[in-house]
Parts: structure tokens; sequence; C-alpha cells
């Protein structure tokens, strides 16, 4: 079991590094040249949802382990879940891997710790 809550950690703060990235150098992860206004605005909405989902998803299982935490990192995965359908969209390899061992790792947490 503590294994899996650092490796949910680890997750939680990459996911939340990634969101702040997303917003401050969206071309970073989009690839491109220099961000469109799109681009911009885009990644700051990813990091508005992503920061404080990554910070819930960090705390849930310490501060409120069983049904209440279990319900916030589903909610977690499921972001996930939705980011690794993005990555097979655009056909970005690291944005599947990342976010489907993320949204396993989140599941496997929340499962434990209910």
């Amino acid at each position: 079991m503590n294994v899996l809550l650092a490796a949910n950690t680890v997750g939680a703060i990459a996911g939340i590094v990634f969101a702040l990235v997303g917003g401050v150098r969206p071309a970073a992860l989009s690839e491109s040249g220099t961000p469109t206004g799109g681009e911009r605005f885009y990644g700051w909405m990813y990091a508005s949802r992503g920061v404080p989902l990554g910070v819930a998803a960090l705390v849930a299982p310490l501060a409120w382990p069983g049904p209440a935490g279990a319900l916030i990192l589903c909610a977690a995965a499921a972001a996930q879940v939705g980011d690794a359908v993005i990555g097979i969209a655009t056909r970005k390899a690291t944005m599947i891997a990342g976010s489907s061992l993320l949204a396993a790792i989140h599941v496997a947490t929340a499962v434990t710790t209910a």
C-alpha cells in the first residue's frame, strides 16, 4: 500500500507540473513553434482543471481515506482517461502512456484506500 501511495503522490505531482507547463508554456506540450492565442487559452483551461484535480488526488488518499477519497481519485482517473483519449486522437504516445498509467494508479489507490 505504501508503494501505491508513493506512486499516486509522484503521479499527482507530475500531473500538476504538466498542467502548469501547459498553462505557462503551451508550445512545450503542443510541440508548435510559437503558440497561438487558442493554444494559450486552452493551455490555461487545462491548467485550471489539472492543478486543482492534481492537488485533490495528491491529498485525498491521505486526508480522506474511504469513500470520499476514492471518489476524488476516480474523478482524477476519469480526467486522465480523457487525456489519454486526446493523446490517441493526436497520436502522442507519451500522452497516451502517461495518462493511462496515472489513471490506473489513481484507480488502484482508490480501490485500496476505499
